[in-house]
């Protein structure tokens, strides 16, 4: 605005003008081309079927290129498996055994409970001691410093825990999973012994817990 003299009140309209002049003249080019096109074609000049092919051809390269064949996730078909088999016998199977990893982890649960109770009866007890020689020999920043390592350990004891409590999880989900699979395998092929011997060594797993 500066370098050609002109007030600066005038800035905001006048980029508004340039942006609508730049919009109106890039359609306008486009609109000529478009008519040069159709002429083209309307003369002859350009085959009709050769310019319908070539289209065709970029569209399906893009397509490919770019589109993601759709597939079932393993979530999917999981769920189509575990569908059919808790309509079927072997439902009372599947609930015991998913009885059975609930009552594992809640005994994880109640060790982490009784552990963390612990932990902080004890700290408790520190705390008082602390607390009673508060002003004596002890001053603030000592209570600070021995609540600061207090907390400090309760979140190590915490994340401990929680870490414990996912991986468990986490182990379990798969092998019930793989379990399913496999079972719902058997059934569709009764004489496939590999099957079998996965399905005891899975029954085993569950006599462990």
């Amino acid at each position: 605005m500066l370098l050609h003299n002109l007030p600066c009140f005038v800035e905001n309209d006048l980029k508004q003008s340039l942006n609508k002049f730049i919009e109106d003249e890039t359609i306008k080019g486009y609109d000529r081309e478009a008519e040069m096109a159709l002429e083209a074609v309307k003369s002859g000049e350009v085959d009709i079927n050769q310019l319908a092919e070539t289209w065709a051809k970029a569209y399906k390269e893009t397509t490919l290129e770019y589109a993601k064949p759709e597939e079932n996730s393993w979530d999917e078909d999981f769920a189509d498996v575990y569908h059919d088999l808790i309509h079927s016998p072997a439902s009372e199977t599947l609930l015991n055994l998913e009885h059975n990893y609930f009552v594992s982890i809640s005994e994880l649960i109640s060790e982490r409970d009784v552990e963390l109770k612990k932990l902080q009866e004890r700290q408790g007890a520190e705390m008082d001691k602390v607390m009673q020689e508060l002003g004596k020999s002890l001053t603030d920043q000592d209570v600070n410093s021995l609540a600061a390592r207090h907390f400090e350990s309760q979140q190590d004891l915490e994340n401990k825990w929680t870490n414990e409590l996912k991986q468990s999880t986490a182990i379990q989900k798969q092998e019930y999973q793989e379990w399913v699979i496999k079972l719902h395998h058997d059934l569709k092929n009764p004489n496939n012994s590999s099957i079998r011997l996965s399905k005891r060594s899975v029954w085993n797993m569950k006599e462990k817990r």
